[in-house]
């Protein structure tokens, strides 16, 4: 079964103060990736999940949430039954299923990029004051584009997209993302596999970047030059040398705390690209 499907898969319903912690937790984190508060544990380390109120006890703030979830979504209470949990899975759902009729590969690749996109994947953690609570790199988004693991996302991310478009037109991809040519999530093995399919153009190079490919930012791995960050180009590149992008484990405000998926502005000279179409 794909990780996506079990992200989505209902546990044992209903869930209320009788069920399983494992099941709690998976409602409480689907509960914070809507931006719902769940509820507070003073005294936690702030880099664990309950301090994000994930914690596997269904108390009067997950069910406060619950209720608030039902609400928004025109439920008829806060009771999480079947249609609460595909309420709250849906966008998941959607993001993972939709195929692009585009016929351009590039195309294909934005769009499907612009739909994850308007589902706001976002790891399971909550910004309080202006700072991130809860366990870096967690929740059912990130778990699903990275094989189940809850790891730095942007890779799984760009490349669930990638193969979702490519999946969508029937065509073979044009350089692996996965073993054992590539391993999957880490951004310099992806590089080199672009490099060994002669579809890798460097920023600094006059080579033309068309949208719709990966982005690859550069910087150091162990004191050593690599490439630390992927996205998808989503624009050409302007005269200044900027293009608008698509990317996971990021945030809007360009700090280290990446968390979202989001449009950014990059700049070329900053980065080299894989070549899709």
């Amino acid at each position: 079964m794909a990780q996506v499907d079990i992200e989505i898969a209902p546990p044992s319903l209903p869930i209320g103060g009788t069920s399983g912690g494992h099941d709690v937790i998976r409602l409480q984190e689907w509960l914070v990736v809507h931006g719902l508060n769940v509820g507070a544990n003073p005294g936690i380390p702030l880099d664990q999940p309950a301090a994000a109120g994930i914690d596997g006890s269904f108390g009067s703030g997950t069910q406060a949430a619950c209720t608030a979830f039902a609400t928004a979504n025109g439920l008829a209470n806060g009771t999480v039954n079947v249609a609460f949990w595909q309420a709250i899975t849906g966008g998941m759902q959607a993001a993972f299923t939709f195929r692009s009729g585009r016929p351009a590969i590039g195309d294909a690749v934005i769009e499907t990029a612009q739909t994850h996109l308007a589902q706001k994947p976002i790891e399971a953690r909550r910004l309080v004051n202006g700072r991130l609570i809860g366990q870096d790199n967690s929740g059912p988004w990130v778990r699903a584009y990275c094989l189940g693991q809850s790891v730095e996302w942007c890779q799984g991310a760009a490349s669930q997209w990638v193969k979702q478009a490519f999946a969508a037109l029937s065509r073979a991809l044009p350089f692996p993302l996965d073993p054992p040519q590539a391993a999957p999530l880490f951004v310099p093995s992806i590089v080199s596999s672009a490099s060994r399919a002669g579809r890798l153009v460097l920023g600094q190079s006059a080579g033309v970047v068309p949208t719709g490919s990966f982005f690859f930012v550069r910087g150091t791995l162990d004191d050593q030059a690599s490439h630390i960050h992927v996205g998808i180009t989503v624009s050409p590149v302007r005269g200044d040398g900027t293009f608008d992008t698509i990317e996971g484990n990021t945030n809007t405000d360009g700090s280290s705390n990446g968390w979202e998926v989001c449009q950014r502005v990059r700049a070329r000279a900053t980065c080299d690209f894989g070549l899709l179409g």
